[in-house]
């Protein structure tokens, strides 16, 4: 698997559900997505894009999975989201439900994960903690001693999803 430009491919994150293996990689332009059957041969690599057919924005920079018996979800920062402040737009953290036969991003699931409070996220963590509760985490990127106007503080985040019939969140 390759790409032309930037770096390459980097920061893979893979996810196993539903018997399919699901991959998701990034590059300095844009994140991309593949899926496999066995883990090892996978299928044509394609930028993310959301269930409208837009690009996802989202852009060197990581993405993780929660896989979960209610859905296959990603984790992700993307640009479109009022935060061109924000270098590489690392902020905010968003979750959204992914179509698993599509590898298309269901717009209508996004949910902020972590707000932007003025500096980057990113570099984060994502994992399932029980059958019915998943974590991610990671921290805001300061530099300098004194809080950004923003808000920001250098606070580390936990974001818990609690799985149901309804997805919460919980900090």
């Amino acid at each position: 698997m390759t790409v032309e430009g930037g770096r390459g491919l980097v920061e893979p994150s893979l996810a196993l559900y539903n018997v399919t293996y699901y991959l998701t990689l990034r590059n300095n332009g844009r994140a991309y997505v593949m899926s496999s059957k066995d883990g090892l041969n996978f299928a044509e690599i394609r930028p993310w894009k959301f269930d409208g057919g837009t690009e996802l924005g989202s852009y060197n920079t990581l993405a993780h999975w929660l896989a979960h018996s209610e859905g296959l979800f990603l984790c992700y920062t993307r640009k479109g989201a009022d935060n061109d402040h924000i270098m590489r737009n690392r902020a905010p953290l968003f979750m959204a439900q992914v179509d698993p036969e599509k590898l298309r991003v269901i717009r209508a699931t996004e949910q902020v994960l972590m707000p932007e409070r003025g500096v980057m996220l990113g570099n984060f963590g994502a994992a399932p903690i029980t059958k019915d509760e998943s974590w991610v985490t990671d921290a805001e990127f300061m530099i300098g001693n004194e809080p950004h106007p923003r808000g920001a503080n250098g606070t580390v985040w936990n974001a818990r999803v609690y799985w149901g019939k309804e997805n919460q969140l919980a900090f």
